[in-house]
């Protein structure tokens, strides 16, 4: 599974992130055709390599014409919402911007959708929230997580007057976060870059992973004992390997039948799985191969269920290690009702979604419609991104 690391090592801005995002892989393209998109007002990216402290990094900025114009929350949603993005990307912007509204609001004591944004500082923030969320979707990691987030301290300009650092709209943001303070004077995270790691990444503690790339992201202002540095980290988890058991016997006197309510009470004794095979036993007879799959603390049980329910007298267990992609199962509405939904995210960090065959059954009966008809209409909505159906309110991991 691929996850991002967003490390702020000296700071956070929205520059900074995207700079690293960009150095980490996401190809340059990706980004501007995301940012035209928007139409949000004319601008340049500059971008040039830049050295802090003997380390590589990408210096990332926008040069932007200023009109004296300000932007409310309210324009700024209108116009990600209408730009052609691709939906994931439109998802994120708006998260990030919300995170970004609902603490300016906290601050200056406005309703949200009234918040206003200076046209320069709006802008550089929307092309840097959506640069980042155009790289966010090109990486497609199944996770986000951050480090601990260092804060600066002192005084600093804005066009309000004199404020402490950190700004009070980044402390907002950062409640809840995982925060050290520092002794540099300066502002080290902006209020964008608070937002983005808040609204796209996970608290620590970070799983066991496997380092595949890095980027690193510089701000502007060179501190002369504090590296500047933001630091995207790109990274696979091993697959988990789950020891269980594998018990196992063959039947060649067993009514056929019978096994019917012989699984039932296996899988109810607290297996994982169990399966039926056909087998041909000695001296030329059809009989039955059985494999139950179960964790360690639940093998007795099965292993006195395996004996009780059949007519084995004598079974073999082993214990042997299984690989599991990670798996959930959620309910979505559709025109015929609730309908589960498992969800597969293959090892390629692509998505595989398929309703359950007994919620299709029941559909198809209500209905007097085969089968076939009902899992093609429901499947195809969820292949086309839930087109018809929507999360319900029940979701559950699969253990």
């Amino acid at each position: 599974m691929k996850i991002l690391i967003l490390d702020p090592v000296g700071g956070a801005s929205g520059d900074m992130i995207l700079g690293s995002l960009i150095q980490l892989g996401c190809p340059q393209e990706v980004i501007v055709s995301a940012l035209q998109a928007v139409k949000g007002g004319p601008f340049h990216m500059r971008l040039e390599n830049k050295s802090v402290h003997g380390i590589r990094a990408m210096d990332l900025g926008f040069v932007i014409e200023p009109s004296g114009d300000t932007r409310t929350y309210r324009d700024i949603k209108s116009l990600i919402s209408e730009a052609d993005l691709d939906p994931s990307i439109k998802a994120w912007s708006l998260d990030i911007f919300e995170v970004l509204a609902q603490a300016e609001s906290v601050v200056h004591g406005e309703a949200i959708d009234d918040i206003h944004f200076h046209e320069v500082g709006a802008l550089d923030s929307i092309l840097d929230i959506v640069g980042i969320s155009a790289a966010l979707a090109w990486f497609n990691p199944q996770g986000v997580y951050t480090t601990v987030i260092p804060l600066g301290s002192g005084l600093t300009a804005s066009m309000h007057g004199t404020i402490p650092l950190p700004a009070p709209a980044t402390t907002q943001i950062l409640q809840g976060l995982p925060v050290r303070f520092t002794d540099v004077q300066g502002e080290l995270v902006t209020p964008t870059g608070a937002a983005v790691i808040k609204a796209l990444a996970k608290r620590p503690p970070i799983p066991e992973v496997i380092v595949k790339a890095v980027g690193y992201g510089c701000g502007d202002k060179e501190f002369e004992s504090w590296p500047n540095l933001f630091r995207s980290i790109l990274c696979e988890t091993p697959a988990p390997a789950d020891e269980v058991f594998v018990v196992q016997t063959d039947v060649d006197d067993m009514v056929p039948e019978e096994w019917e309510a012989a699984l039932q009470r296996i899988m109810g004794s607290g297996a994982l799985d169990a399966s039926l095979t056909p087998r041909i036993m000695k001296q030329g007879r059809p009989g039955t191969g059985l494999t139950v799959l179960v964790r360690s603390e639940r093998l007795a049980q099965v292993i006195n269920a395996v004996l009780r329910h059949t007519t084995s007298i004598g079974l073999r267990y082993y214990p042997v290690r299984r690989c599991v992609l990670d798996r959930t199962e959620k309910m979505v509405s559709t025109r015929y009702g609730e309908v589960h939904v498992k969800e597969v995210i293959d090892p390629d960090g692509r998505t595989r979604r398929k309703a359950e065959y007994r919620d299709l059954m029941r559909i198809a009966m209500e209905h007097d419609i085969p089968v076939a008809r009902v899992r093609a209409e429901i499947e195809a909505g969820l292949t086309a991104g839930h087109e018809g159906c929507r999360p319900g309110s029940s979701e559950k991991e699969r253990k």
